[in-house]
């Protein structure tokens, strides 16, 4: 029997809605692979968003032994406004491709995130879009950077499209396209010239065309207009992925074991919640001046001896109480913890939308979610509108709402489920399943190898 190969294509944000149902007929490969393997939705971790979705798929550890809630926390021993942003060194527990390694499995990743900076792999890795530029070393071995430069010459490489941009539809697809097929071209130079047992990337292009094009193409979102110019182009980008998917089982060894996955899913954008405004009307959070224009908390001017809670936003909430003996100038003392956080939950439940409609809220204590928590932990982790709606960490606003992302062009937000296809050709599939967990694919890939699962690892093997 030969040994094992196994490719996983990551697609930041495919979401069931459109893979598995709206679209499936446009992208015959993947309805291939589900038609003779195994899919369904794939449960995200919570927070559902890309860091720490990846970093959880591929070490099967939640967010809370990870320590990663979002793309910023705070530096250990700070005070309330310095942050650090979730690099690949704050994952301290071993991923797929390292257990793979250590015994003895030629891997290759491209793309995939908190990998940078890069770290000794036993393969190859092309690190992830929070790298800053071309100009650090992102490849390992260090070489391989050459020739991935020279691969998408005379362009220089694009790690990201980065969100919040205020450039018009067409400029965004030409961006979004030129940076899809730099990676589509290595990765299958990859399959057909390199030495490896596993490969694994991951394309940003789907969540950032969800991003900027979700409204011309949903009839239930706010800004949709029938017959717009742009009502396919999101469809017409999954087809260029299913065909390039395509491509990739034809370049591949006979035999090879497929995924394709995502770390979340996508939905249309309502608006956003502005918890900070909320607050200082409801006397929880207390500012020396109040900002003439949005700003974002840690620049604001917090009177910290006076106030209880703030809150950082983006796909949702994390809320921090100002504890006293844990934070710099705490006032919460530590008896009335319990009762403060269920009288700031309890209210917060109650908050109708912008025009007094009834909105479904999820808030979660950390203790809730996470068996352990370590790092910057949240006091309360908070899904506005049951994710539909953003929350907005920024003040100076005359209103608890407002219609648009704070920080810029935003019309889709995140959906609690991404997706799962498993294809192996020597093994039939067992075709739709509802209980794929995110935890599950690290667990499910050792298998694959034939590789014990570690004990400590939260998800299960997908027979």
């Amino acid at each position: 029997m030969s040994e094992p190969k196994v490719i996983v294509i990551g697609l930041d944000c495919a979401t069931p809605q459109l893979v598995f149902d709206r679209y499936q007929e446009d992208l015959p490969n993947i309805a291939a692979m589900m038609k003779q393997g195994t899919w369904g939705p794939l449960k995200s971790t919570i927070p559902p968003i890309t860091v720490p979705a990846w970093a959880a798929m591929t070490t099967s550890k939640h967010a809370g032994d990870l320590g990663i809630y979002g793309f910023r926390s705070r530096t250990p021993g700070s005070d309330y406004g310095e942050m650090d942003i979730a690099h690949g060194g704050m994952v301290k527990e071993k991923r797929v491709w390292e257990y793979l390694g250590d015994a003895g499995k030629k891997v290759g990743m491209l793309g995939v995130p908190q990998t940078y900076p890069v770290r000794p792999v036993n393969g190859m890795m092309v690190s992830s879009f929070l790298t800053p530029g071309t100009d650090v070393e992102f490849t390992y071995p260090a070489e391989l950077k050459k020739e991935i430069l020279d691969a998408v010459a005379p362009d220089d490489y694009i790690f990201d499209f980065a969100n919040r941009t205020q450039a018009p539809p067409d400029e965004v697809l030409d961006v979004i396209y030129k940076m899809t097929d730099q990676r589509q071209k290595i990765f299958k130079q990859w399959i057909t010239e390199k030495e490896w047992d596993f490969l694994m990337m991951v394309e940003m292009g789907v969540d950032r065309i969800h991003h900027y094009l979700w409204q011309y193409m949903d009839p239930e979102h706010k800004d949709y207009e029938a017959g717009n110019p742009y009502e396919e182009k999101i469809r017409e980008y999954y087809r260029h992925i299913d065909r390039w998917i395509g491509d990739l089982q034809a370049l591949a060894p006979e035999g090879t074991i497929f995924y394709v996955v995502s770390d979340h899913g996508a939905k249309r954008m309502e608006g956003m919640f502005v918890i900070n405004e909320w607050l200082i009307d409801n006397g929880y959070l207390v500012l020396k001046n109040k900002p003439k224009e949005p700003t974002s908390i840690e620049k604001c001017d917090v009177d910290w001896s006076k106030t209880r809670a703030w809150a950082w936003g983006g796909f949702y909430a994390r809320l921090f109480v100002n504890l006293e003996g844990r934070e710099p100038q705490g006032v919460v003392p530590e008896a009335e913890y319990e009762s403060f956080i269920e009288e700031l939950r309890g209210k917060l439940m109650q908050v109708a939308g912008p025009d007094g409609q009834v909105l479904e809220h999820k808030i979660y204590r950390a203790t809730e979610l996470y068996p352990e928590a370590t790092g910057d932990v949240p006091d309360l982790l908070i899904f506005w509108g049951d994710l539909y709606w953003k929350v907005a960490g920024t003040l100076g606003y005359d209103s608890h709402y407002i219609d648009q992302d704070d920080r810029g062009l935003d019309y889709g937000v995140h959906d609690w489920n991404g997706i799962f296809v498993k294809y192996d050709p020597a093994v039939a599939g067992q075709g739709k399943r509802d209980d794929l967990d995110i935890l599950d694919v690290t667990p499910s890939i050792l298998a694959d190898f034939g590789q014990g699962v570690p004990s400590d690892m939260r998800g299960k093997v997908i027979e």
